[in-house]
């Protein structure tokens, strides 16, 4: 009996331990991420907007969020949803994050200012470059490029002096660390710019509120916002009447378009 209580104590704290171990991070990687609405504006600080975005990450799991999200998010939890004690420089850039465990790539994201929608993304299949070598961050890489799901075409320099196969977002897959992507249009790149060792928990954002969907409901409800952003708004119960005691028909106003080559998808 007294064996058996052994073992099963043994076990337990095996588990256990590999568990919290699983949880923490090996590394703690910063991105910065420019947007563009065309290419030769990436030549233009005063016409990109940057993002920064931390990845903290393992062999078989990460979290890639804003910087400051995980604390806003967690303050907000834990205070109920009060804003009133959070100064303006706290809120984050960014409210998007991508959290992996094992094969499963769980991404969030806003559509409007305000609803979140989380979602699961496929894998990508890379295809390694032949011949194409550079040095970034002191870090020896090798060019891998990418057809989304959704037909976008990717490149991603990656080391495998870093064997984790991790990077921002959802480029994850190949045998190395990417250090770089930009999409085909050259709108948007993510460029590394810190590596550290860190032993931080890995875990999702603790969102409010998040609509859980499939990606072709995500891409369904995102199209219908660039179309008509107010859809979802109710109706006003009041009518504008002109002199003539006919309905004055009130536009619309129309809101910044989602640029196609700013998606990330």
């Amino acid at each position: 009996m007294k064996k058996i209580l052994f073992l099963i104590c043994a076990v337990s704290y095996t588990i256990f331990f590999s568990q919290k171990k699983n949880d923490l991070s090996d590394l703690k990687v910063r991105y910065y991420m420019i947007m563009a609405s065309d290419s030769t504006l990436l030549k233009n600080e005063n016409e990109t907007s940057v993002f920064s975005y931390t990845l903290l990450c393992n062999t078989g799991r990460s979290i890639y969020a804003d910087e400051t999200a995980k604390a806003f998010y967690d303050y907000l939890k834990n205070n109920r949803g009060n804003y009133g004690q959070l100064p303006i420089s706290s809120y984050p850039k960014s409210k998007s994050s991508t959290y992996k465990d094992g094969d499963k790539i769980i991404v969030t994201l806003p559509i409007g200012r305000k609803d979140l929608y989380r979602y699961e993304e496929p894998n990508l299949k890379w295809e390694l470059i032949k011949d194409k070598q550079k040095i970034i961050l002191s870090y020896p890489c090798k060019l891998a490029k990418v057809i989304s799901d959704t037909g976008k075409v990717y490149y991603a320099w990656y080391t495998s002096s870093i064997p984790i196969p991790e990077g921002p977002f959802r480029f994850k897959g190949l045998d190395g660390l990417i250090l770089e992507v930009y999409n085909e249009e050259k709108t948007i790149k993510i460029d590394a710019v810190e590596i550290v060792k860190a032993k931080e928990l890995i875990e999702p954002l603790k969102y409010a509120s998040v609509y859980d969907v499939n990606k072709s409901q995500f891409l369904k409800k995102r199209k219908e916002y660039v179309i008509d952003p107010n859809a979802g708004n109710y109706e006003s119960k009041y009518k504008a009447i002109g002199p003539d005691g006919k309905e004055i028909k009130i536009e619309r106003q129309e809101s910044i378009k989602i640029k196609e080559n700013n998606l990330l998808d």
